[in-house]
Order: C-alpha cells, then sequence, then structure tokens
C-alpha cells in the first residue's frame, strides 16, 4: 500500500511549511529538508514526483530496512558455508576415488576410513545446529509461558484434566493480575564494579540499597563498570546532545546535556501475555529512606519517577489484530529518584535552572493536558555503532529524540509518577523494525535516555531527566510472569 500511516506528519509541497501536529514517533524535527532528500527512499507515492518523505516514515523504513539486511547478511554467511561444506565433499570423495582405483590396499582402508568419518563429521554437526535451534526456541520466554499454560491445562488444581465446559470457564474467568510481587529490580542484575576500582571502594563503606549507594552509582562513570552481559547501569548524561538556545528553531543548535535531573534506582525485564499496565501490580516500588520519602516543596512533584516501556513480544500485524493494550509483551519499569542538585533547586523554583523548571510544569500540567503530556522524548544510542554492522544509512539516526504523544500514559500515585510508553501503539513499520533486531539486542550496549522537550528559549537548555545504559540485553532470557518469577 502506498498511503502512509495514520497520524504521521504530513509534508506539503515545496513553498508550504509543514504541519505543526506531532504524532507518535514523531521526531526531533531538526532534521533539515535538503538532508531528508539524501536518504534513500523505499517506495513513494503514486503519480508525479515522489513525496519527500517525512522524518517519522524514514525511521521506521530505515528499522525495518535495517533488519532485512542484518538478515540477508546472516542468510548469506549460512549458504557461503553449505557450499563450502559441499566442495570439500566433493573433493574427498574425489580423492577417494583415485586412491581406491590407484592406490595400495592399505592406501584404500585409510581413505575410506578418513571419508567415513568426515561424512559423520558434516552429519553431526547438521544436527548438533538443528538441535541447538530447537533448543533455543524451547527456552524462550514465549516458550516457557506456553508450556506453563499448557501444564496448567493439563493438570489443574486438583490434579483432575480439563474437560471443554472447564476450559471454557477458566479462559472466560481469566484472571488478570499478576502472578508474584517481587522486588523493584529482581528480574535483572545491575552491573557491578570494576575490581579494585574507586566505585567499589566507595561501595564498601555504605549499606546495601541505601541512599548514599545509589548516588554513589548514580555519580559513577562508566569506566568504573564492569561490562557484564544482560545487567545495566547508569547512563552518562553528557552522551546525549539536546536543544540549547537562543532561537532554536532557526539555530538548531544542541549541545551535550548537563547532569540527569533523576538518579537511575533498577530496572526490570518482565515478559508476560499482556502488559504490565500499573508497575505496582508487580513490582514493590523501592523504599529508601533519604531519596523515596524527601519533600520536595512542591505537592505536584513527587521524589520518585517511573518510567516503564511496553515493547512488542509477538510480531506486529498491519492489518490491526490484537488491542494495543493487550498481547504478548516485554515490560520494562525504571525506577528514577530526584537527584541531590534537582531537590536543592526545588526549594527556589524562581531561581532555578530552565530544566527544573520545565519538569515542574511537565509533573503539573502533563496529567489534564495532552499537548504537554506530548512533550516527553525518549532516546536511545548505541554504541560503537560504527562496528555493530548496522547499515550505514540507519547509523545517522542514531540517538535521535522521538516525540511520544498518544502512547504515553500519565499515571500520578502519592510518591510517585508512572509514565508508560506504548510502543504497540507506533506504526507499524517502527513496530516490525524494532521486534525484528529485538533477537540482535544482546550484540549491542544500548544508551536509553528520556526528557522532556522545550519549544521557547525560556525552556532551554534541555536537560536529561534519566537513562539507563543496557549491557547486551538478551531477551530470551526476560523474567517469564509466573514462570520464572517462582525461583527468584
Amino acid at each position: 500500500p502506498q498511503e502512509k500511516e495514520a497520524g504521521e506528519n504530513n509534508v506539503e509541497s515545496p513553498g508550504h511549511s509543514r504541519i505543526k501536529s506531532m504524532p507518535d514517533l514523531s521526531t526531533d524535527g531538526g532534521m533539515e529538508s535538503r538532508s531528508l532528500r539524501q536518504i534513500p527512499r523505499f517506495g513513494g507515492s503514486g503519480g508525479g514526483a515522489a513525496a519527500m518523505l517525512d522524518d517519522v516514515e524514514l525511521i521506521a523504513k530505515a528499522a525495518a530496512r535495517a533488519a532485512e539486511i542484518m538478515e540477508e547478511k546472516q542468510l548469506q554467511q549460512k549458504n557461503t558455508l553449505s557450499k563450502l561444506n559441499v566442495a570439500l565433499m566433493i573433493g574427498v570423495l574425489n580423492a577417494a576415488f583415485y586412491f581406491g582405483r590407484h592406490g595400495s590396499e592399505q592406501t584404500y582402508k585409510m581413505t575410506l576410513f578418513f571419508v567415513n568419518a568426515f561424512v559423520l563429521h558434516l552429519a553431526f554437526r547438521h544436527s548438533s545446529a538443528s538441535k541447538s535451534s530447537k533448543t533455543s526456541r524451547s527456552r524462550g520466554p514465549k516458550a516457557r509461558a506456553a508450556k506453563f499454560k499448557k501444564r496448567k491445562i493439563i493438570n489443574p488444581e486438583g490434579g483432575k484434566p480439563n474437560t471443554p465446559t472447564n476450559q471454557s470457564q477458566i479462559t472466560n474467568s481469566r484472571d488478570k493480575s499478576f502472578a508474584k510481587s517481587l522486588p523493584a529490580g529482581r528480574t535483572i542484575p545491575r552491573a557491578t564494579p570494576k575490581e579494585n576500582s574507586d566505585l567499589e571502594r566507595q561501595l564498601q563503606t555504605c549499606e546495601p540499597n541505601s541512599a548514599q549507594a545509589a548516588r554513589t552509582y548514580a555519580s559513577a562513570p562508566n569506566t568504573s563498570i564492569e561490562t557484564q552481559p544482560h545487567s545495566y547501569s547508569n547512563v552518562d548524561a553528557k552522551l546525549f546532545n539536546l536543544r540549547i538556545g537562543p532561537n532554536y528553531k532557526r539555530n538548531k543548535q544542541k549541545a551535550s546535556s548537563g547532569p540527569a535531573l533523576y538518579d537511575l534506582i533498577s530496572m526490570d525485564f518482565l515478559y508476560a501475555d499482556e502488559p504490565l499496565k500499573n508497575v505496582a501490580d508487580k513490582f514493590r516500588i523501592p523504599h529508601i529512606p533519604g531519596l523515596t520519602d524527601v519533600s520536595t516543596g512542591h505537592a505536584h512533584i513527587p521524589p520518585v519517577l517511573v518510567i516503564n516501556t511496553w515493547l512488542p513480544g509477538e510480531e506486529p500485524s498491519m492489518f490491526g489484530g490484537k488491542n494495543a493494550n493487550e498481547g504478548e509483551t516485554y515490560s520494562i519499569p525504571m525506577v528514577f529518584v530526584l537527584s541531590k542538585n534537582t531537590l536543592e533547586e526545588l526549594q527556589d523554583l524562581e531561581s532555578a535552572s530552565a530544566g527544573v523548571k520545565l519538569l515542574s510544569e511537565w509533573c503539573r500540567r502533563a496529567e489534564t493536558e495532552s499537548d504537554f503530556r506530548g512533550r516527553f522524548k525518549c532516546m536511545g544510542m548505541v554504541e560503537n555503532i560504527e562496528s555493530s554492522g548496522v547499515p550505514k544509512f540507519i547509523q545517522g539516526y542514531n540517538g535521535k529524540p522521538a516525540l511520544v504523544t498518544k502512547s504515553g500514559i500519565f499515571k500520578r500515585h502519592p510518591i510517585y509518577i508512572e509514565f508508560t510508553i506504548n510502543v504497540n501503539m507506533w506504526a507499524f513499520l517502527a513496530r516490525k523494525g524494532l521486534y525484528t533486531l529485538t533477537p540482535t539486542f544482546p550484540d549491542f550496549i544500548f544508551n536509553v535516555g528520556f526528557t522532556i522537550e522545550a519549544r521557547k528559549d525560556e525552556e532551554m537548555p534541555e536537560v536529561l531527566l534519566g537513562g539507563c545504559r543496557l549491557l547486551n540485553l538478551d531477551p530470551e532470557k526476560a523474567v517469564v510472569d509466573g514462570v520464572d518469577d517462582v525461583e527468584i
């Protein structure tokens, strides 16, 4: 279909200005029109000259195309290995025929032995690869969840198998609550400090899970953290280039962010047959004296911020299907507390920095004003992307912000604000590309950041709200609700 995704920005003909409404997954808008024309397009509008694609469509299609290219490279590598095996087998067989015809009896037996050994080696290699692939699929979160459901159906409470009537009753009365409440931060480990580093020595003087330990982690550089597969750590705010004034609309200038307004306390990685719509339904929000119980001096600004991201756990359908608030989902809740500097600035809001004032406005207005709520931006940056194998045409989007508008859900709780990013509401191509790239996450280190978009000079410079550094995040190791958490 040549029609653009519903809700995308429209691009008018030359001489007309772009429509200002910002839909889901709309981008920062800092890219000039001439750079858009230099980026490869995939498809176009029918009839006449091809219409210039907007940033949203380019990002979505670039993500999908990147996934296709990476799959093609893997397939080509497999085909190359298969052709090599065939060539080796032909060579070995020719050698066997030659020595069998012209060699001695002993040479013939030795050749026959090596041919059989080579054939057995290929057969064993093929069966091992097939078994490994099947084992990997059988151990994934989706497979573990399906096996658990099947076991419950075959052997429900009381040990009696389900009759069709019983099964219908189970389906109709399905309990949507989560299986077991866990402390926040239990499903994925925080990366440990390097041996004999300053961070390790400082943490030895701190009580575990204390305010002092949290502040120590937040101020530690990435160089003091071990790069452990499937773990997380605090992000370096300076990695993100954010808007600065004056007159950003004209100058389009950006600079490294100042210190983040929030410190990361915990992160979790959960897989379930439905999204985690309320983080407290599954995870107990941390209670840390001196961090989560402090007074900010402003009733609308609680000390804790919870950002929960929903990633698709099943392949998206182009023609609709399940509701965007239902279906298999990876839920990634992150818990933040206001930094020490932010708390100090909030004591005198009139003299506070532009970033702190904008945070105050967002906390006050986002609950009831959709336009202000839609200023929330998320950013993802892959470290060393040049050597990661990601196609070059998509590397230009590394770290590019995306506004979260209709897909953002704001909830206010007594001591925290919960903001949910529902990726299932994004454009099909974006969801498809992200879902296809999910298996490659263990190959990358992601820096994820969040901020509030500044639009006026007095709101700049932008500053990072908070973020997380994901170290080789492995979707296969996501904790499955009701299955893996029994052992935690």
